[in-house]
């Protein structure tokens, strides 16, 4: 044997590896698929699919608040109160005034007198041409110079009135007389005389007037 094949002989002859263990590698790759998934599953949640996809979230658009266009204030002018409307005049009825009449719608029915020492003028009645009392009818007395000797009277309900001229005796001559209510005359002029005597004088004088059918 040569000297060679003696140092080939002595020397060691190395070992053989031992092989890999398969298994090994699988537990390394479903340990990393494992942590991939849950982590994948955890962004999922925290951050919605679109962080997992690695799309960027849509970001919300909001409506621009519209800004109100102020509006001017207006400032009402002061209103001014309606005036009150004065109330319409009375009607005007003609001034009295002492005249006679040729188409008189009263006669006289009667006529008496009576001492008295409280008051003098006139008292009466007034009726329609049927005999029933007229109530409304203006009675006036006169002066001789043709005023009144005193306010105008309207009969009553029961067609009478009274005029006193005075408060106790009283002398004079007066004139008697109707008026429609426009102030003209409605019958003739009737004159009486009182005077002062209280015991058979003349003081108060009834006079009795009837409508003209």
């Amino acid at each position: 044997m040569s000297q060679i094949e003696q140092q080939n002989s002595q020397d060691p002859v190395p070992a053989e590896s031992p092989p890999r263990n398969p298994n090994r590698l699988y537990i390394l790759i479903a340990a990393v698929l494992v942590i991939v998934i849950v982590a994948a599953v955890i962004l999922l949640i925290t951050e919605g699919l679109p962080a997992l996809t690695g799309e960027k979230e849509p970001t919300a658009v909001t409506e621009a608040e519209s800004t109100a266009t102020p509006v001017p204030t207006f400032t009402p002018r002061p209103t001014k109160e309606p005036e009150a409307t004065p109330p319409p005049p009375p009607p005007t009825t003609a001034a009295l005034t002492m005249q006679d009449t040729d188409t008189p719608a009263f006669g006289l029915d009667s006529a008496g007198a009576r001492p008295s020492t409280e008051w003098s003028g006139f008292f009466g009645q007034v009726l329609d041409s049927a005999g029933n009392p007229l109530p409304g009818v203006s009675v006036v007395v006169w002066y001789r110079d043709g005023q009144p000797a005193a306010p105008v009277v309207k009969t009553d309900q029961g067609g009478l009135y009274e005029i006193r001229l005075a408060d106790a005796p009283l002398a004079g001559a007066w004139t008697i007389q109707l008026l429609t209510d426009d102030n003209q005359p409605a019958s003739k002029l009737f004159t009486f005389q009182t005077d002062d005597n209280t015991q058979t004088g003349v003081q108060q004088i009834q006079v009795v007037w009837k409508q003209i059918p």
